[in-house]
């Protein structure tokens, strides 16, 4: 059987200093383990309705990439590795050579040879320091087992075994290779110990009585635990240190972390909160609205069949059907505010549907002369042709309620690739003289003849229309009429 995994999958490879860090590229858990972005969550409630988290949002800019190390760092890194190398050659041709003088002031020349033979390996294993860092165990490996066969000194197991100590995390091979560095220290002293005379490297001659003295044997003990106890040391500290730096970055990563589940927690509840405010006015919508509407229409049928003059029937008629048509938009419009969608969901007139809209406007008594051009109208995006539509619309409410009576220009022209260019126009009544009324580009807000209050808030809801699209609108007084002006685009479609 496979041993059991983390949650996050195999164990996260080793830090800078060999201590576990946090994989890179790993997804930021959600707040019950999963991956945040893309997991399913409901309003509660019964309106219960499927959304997905939304993208993590990171205020400001993007973390920057992390450098690497310094400059100076990686300089200090070569001449360490530089320095190394030469102790290393330094004790190994040292070594071999008071080995060599042990054998004899007249050595043969296989002796000679094999001392040669000596520095070569102690030129490789200067060489193989190079790769302490990332071959700590085979570099380890090696040299301990040249130091204990050789007499090129123990230099270059104790520099290998520090990063042993701070890459390997398995402890027998770290024992391992402590042990085999130990008896490599002591074949070295051991074998400086067992020679004689000017042989020995440890010794110092008196310039009085020209004798020898020797170190003791306790001085090698003691000086074999000091350099055990160096590179023990040092690789101690380069474990701390990477485990200090791994701690160090897992806890960014979960500072990270925190901040994007706030994020998103906050991006929950303002959901939430525009969920609340789309079924509230949804509600006040069908309460008011529409059961106005409803009136409306009742009323109109009943005059309908209760009037025998032709013209108020044919009032009372177009009023019942204008409120159903309004219904019918008015319950597609409270679906899409209960559903949470996006987008409007109704249907959307068509850019054909025009012609009906100002028969509409001439048949409510709309003094109206239009010019409407219009290519490839069954390629349209439904979002273009509702807002052309809707900004014809509202135009023309505009003349009926402020300018009852004023002649009316309509002009429409539109073309894949060229876009919709929207001009309506009409002179200016007493309410919208020249001296009162607002300039070309603001929008307006008046009491019409009619007596129906404006507010300016049709304006303004064409101008969000076209910007929603990606158009332009201005409105105002041109050259003594009232002009509303709007161009959207409309991209040609591709193959």
């Amino acid at each position: 059987m496979h041993p059991p995994q983390p949650p996050y999958g195999p164990p996260p490879p080793a830090g800078r200093y060999g201590a576990p860090g946090l994989p890179p590229g790993r997804p930021v858990p959600g707040p019950h383990g999963g991956a945040a972005p893309g997991r399913p969550w409901a309003t509660p409630g019964p309106r219960s309705t499927a959304h997905a988290y939304p993208p993590p949002y990171h205020p400001g800019p993007h973390p920057k990439p992390d450098p690497g190390p310094s400059p100076l760092f990686r300089a200090g890194s070569i001449l360490g590795t530089v320095a190394a190398a030469a102790a290393t050659l330094a004790v190994g041709i040292v070594s071999s050579t008071y080995d060599n003088l042990g054998i004899g002031s007249e050595p043969a020349g296989w002796q000679v040879g094999l001392t040669l033979l000596w520095w070569l390996l102690a030129a490789g294993l200067a060489t193989l320091v190079v790769w302490r860092d990332r071959h700590a165990v085979v570099v380890c490996a090696i040299s301990a087992a040249a130091g204990i066969l050789t007499p090129v000194g123990a230099l270059a197991p104790l520099l290998a075994l520090p990063f042993v100590i701070a890459r390997d995390g398995r402890r027998k091979v770290v024992a391992a290779c402590t042990a085999a560095t130990t008896l490599a220290v002591g074949a070295s002293f051991w074998r400086d110990a067992a020679r004689e005379g000017e042989a020995v490297i440890f010794s110092i001659r008196s310039p009085d009585s020209l004798e020898i003295s020797y170190l003791l044997p306790v001085g090698y003990v003691v000086l074999g635990m000091l350099c055990l106890g160096l590179s023990i040391g040092a690789g101690l500290l380069r474990l701390a240190i990477g485990r200090a730096d791994a701690a160090q970055e897992v806890a960014a990563a979960e500072n990270r972390r925190a901040q994007v589940l706030s994020t998103q927690a906050a991006e929950l509840r303002t959901e939430l909160s525009r969920q609340d405010e789309r079924e509230l006015i949804a509600r006040e919508m069908h309460d008011t609205v529409a059961h106005n509407l409803s009136m409306v229409s009742l009323h109109a049928s009943a005059l309908e069949v209760s009037q025998g003059d032709p013209e108020v029937v044919d009032a009372a008629r177009s009023m019942r059907s204008n409120a159903h048509r309004a219904l019918d938009e008015m319950r597609a419009l409270i679906t899409s505010l209960r559903s949470g969608a996006e987008q409007y969901t109704g249907s959307a007139p068509a850019l054909g549907d025009l012609a009906g809209l100002l028969d509409e406007a001439r048949a409510a008594g709309v003094d109206l002369a239009a010019t409407v051009f219009v290519a490839d109208a069954d390629t349209a995006p439904p979002a273009l042709t509702r807002a052309v539509y809707r900004v014809v619309q509202e135009s023309l409410t505009n003349v009926m309620k402020h300018a009852p009576g004023a002649r009316a220009e309509v002009d429409v022209r539109a073309r894949p690739g060229d876009g919709v260019d929207v001009t309506v126009r009409n002179a200016l009544t007493r309410d919208l003289a020249t001296d009162t009324a607002p300039p070309f580009g603001a929008p307006a807000a008046t009491l019409g003849l009619s007596g129906v209050p404006g507010s300016g808030a049709g304006i303004i809801g064409m101008r969000e229309r076209c910007a929603a699209v990606g158009g332009t609108f201005d409105a105002g007084v041109d050259d003594g009429r009232f002009v509303v002006r709007a161009h959207l685009p409309w991209a040609r479609p591709t193959a």
